[in-house]
């Protein structure tokens, strides 16, 4: 019962019309990563008291201190990204399970036996627990079909976070994206269109285009970018939503 209501409280449940869905929203300079992205020598970005979010695959939930650890599992075997959850997440975090992929923020600690720490941590959202299958694979196909919605608006995102900017300096847009590659925004767009309408003929609502698990499917179909894609893109969710992909 209690994972029941984590998975409703935390966004999983589908509801009627091609809306989309909200997440809490993330402050505008906030790092999003993968742990592998956290582990490598430059840190993607992230700097000591800086707000993070990271998603990937759950290794352990262990107790320290009296307090929850969350640590995620990544390439390297003897590092691991350490989230210490903050009071009254408790039962959140305690209903995780390893091998569960999830998305927590945190701020960022430095690093503690060669480990960076996000502390304190909070959960913002969470897949299904391994070895369960979602209903019907209406979670999966919402999920895939949000993808292709968000397709401008991630690709300039990650545009962004790898240091393209206008001529005169300032950030990418999507405008200006739009107006430099004129042939692919129109094939997106018209990816975006064929998706909205599929969405609402099963009543399905759209993930934000900010939502955790897109910018993770995003992570893994590129394999490229300011992030570096990990062992959370060979899990079995993972994968079934990509394999439903427009080419």
């Amino acid at each position: 019962m209690k994972r029941v209501l984590l998975v409703a409280v935390l966004g999983l449940v589908a509801g009627g019309g091609c809306k989309k869905s909200p997440v809490p929203t993330a402050p505008a300079d906030m790092v999003r990563t993968s742990p592998d992205g956290m582990l490598s020598p430059d840190g993607r970005g992230v700097v000591t008291g800086g707000e993070v979010e990271v998603a990937g695959l759950i290794k352990a939930v262990q107790e320290d201190g009296g307090r929850l650890v969350v640590t995620f599992a990544s390439k390297q075997p003897t590092r691991s990204v350490l989230c210490r959850v903050e009071a009254g997440q408790a039962a959140a975090a305690g209903n995780l399970a390893a091998g569960q992929l999830v998305a927590m923020h945190g701020l960022a600690r430095g690093q503690s036996g060669g480990n960076p720490v996000l502390e304190p941590c909070r959960v913002v959202w969470a897949g299904p627990p391994p070895g369960t299958k979602p209903a019907d694979g209406r979670d999966v196909s919402r999920a895939a079909r949000s993808l292709e919605m968000c397709r401008v608006p991630l690709l300039v995102d990650g545009l962004r976070r790898g240091g393209r900017t206008l001529p005169d300096g300032k950030p990418m847009t999507e405008a200006a994206f739009r107006q430099q590659e004129p042939a692919r925004a129109e094939r997106l767009d018209a990816a975006e269109k064929k998706a909205r309408a599929e969405l609402a003929s099963g009543g399905l609502t759209a993930l934000s285009c900010d939502h955790p698990l897109l910018h993770v499917l995003q992570r893994c179909e590129t394999a490229s970018g300011p992030d570096s894609p990990g062992v959370e893109c060979d899990a079995p969710y993972v994968r079934e939503i990509l394999s439903l992909l427009t080419r």
